[in-house]
Order: C-alpha cells, then sequence, then structure tokens
C-alpha cells in the first residue's frame, strides 16, 4: 500500500448500489483490482433519499456516519438505531437493515472492512489538531483544510479522503476519522 494517499472528492466514481436501489461514490477498493462483491476494504459516501434496504456484504463490518441531513433509522428486525449527524455507527453489514431518512434526504460516508483482514477500533470526529494514527487511518474533510502526514502536506477540499498509516497525523480542521488495525 503506497501510503499516503489522497483522494480528492472530484475522483469519486458514481456507481449503482449492490441492490440497484440508489447510487454510491466509490471512493476507495483495496486490494487493487478488488471490486464491491469481494474486497479487503471499501470506502465509500452514498445519498440515501428515500426508504429502503442496505446491500449485504456477508463477512464484512462497517462504519457510517451520516455526513448530511438530520437523522436516519436503521431497522436491524429486532432493533432500531437512530444515527445522529456525525456519530459514527458500526455494524455487521451482512445484516442489511432497512433505511429511512428522517427529515428529508441524507448523505452517509461508509468504511467497511473484510473482518478476516482488518478490525475497526476507533471511529470519531475531530477538530482541527494532531494525533498519532495507529494501524491504517482513513481521515474525510468536514472542511477544507491542510493535513500533514508522512513528512507530507495535504490540502484537503471538503469530503476529499486522505488514508494514511502510523506516525503523526496533524489535521487543520474537524474531520472524521476511522482507524482500521489487521484483524487477529
Amino acid at each position: 500500500m503506497d501510503l499516503p494517499l489522497h483522494l480528492p472528492a472530484s475522483t469519486y466514481r458514481t456507481m449503482p448500489w449492490k441492490n440497484g436501489t440508489g447510487a454510491t461514490d466509490e471512493i476507495w477498493l483495496w486490494p487493487p483490482r478488488s471490486d464491491r462483491d469481494a474486497f479487503s476494504i471499501r470506502i465509500s459516501r452514498a445519498p440515501i433519499l428515500a426508504d429502503g434496504g442496505f446491500s449485504a456484504f456477508a463477512g464484512a463490518d462497517r462504519v457510517i456516519t451520516l455526513i448530511e441531513g438530520t437523522g436516519l433509522v436503521l431497522d436491524f428486525g429486532h432493533r432500531r438505531e437512530h444515527l445522529a449527524p456525525l456519530a459514527p455507527f458500526r455494524f455487521d453489514t451482512g445484516l442489511a437493515p432497512q433505511g429511512r431518512p428522517v427529515g428529508g434526504p441524507v448523505r452517509v460516508f461508509n468504511v467497511m472492512a473484510d473482518r478476516n483482514d482488518w478490525t475497526i477500533p476507533d471511529a470519531a470526529v475531530l477538530e482541527k489538531g494532531t494525533a498519532e494514527a495507529t494501524g491504517l487511518t482513513v481521515l474525510f474533510a468536514l472542511e477544507a483544510q491542510q493535513a500533514r502526514t508522512g513528512g507530507r502536506l495535504h490540502d484537503l477540499a471538503r469530503q476529499d479522503t486522505l488514508i494514511c498509516g502510523p506516525g503523526p497525523l496533524r489535521r487543520g480542521g474537524r474531520a472524521l476519522v476511522v482507524t482500521l488495525a489487521p484483524a487477529g
């Protein structure tokens, strides 16, 4: 993996949802040449315009974060989760909940990982500051900013993604930060 990797929002690839009921902006798949059915890591951003079922990705865990809109209800049949803006929520994406946007359309940011390869020990919205990145770190810029990692400065536009390895990570603004660690 060649890191750090800056992925501008303008390069995200829009494609149909796996279940065909919407569209997603595919940000990054690992390893190279993997696809949405067989991946180690998948990062995406998607609008949810109406009630509907999530696609199932058996064997993967997902951290979903509401980045636009007022709320999202995930119905797992036996329980419901009410997602508030910028509050990361982790679940087994093989469960394929029903989603219901609250108060109009919403947009979410997703990090999915094959649990045979990765765990997702941490996900949080952080303000400007410096912290030690552990494992593989995904930074989703909630506002335009400069971020420094790996001895390089990256100019991030709003909703750009930066993927980096362990080491100091300086955020120049508010960002969603998701950490992945090798499984086992």
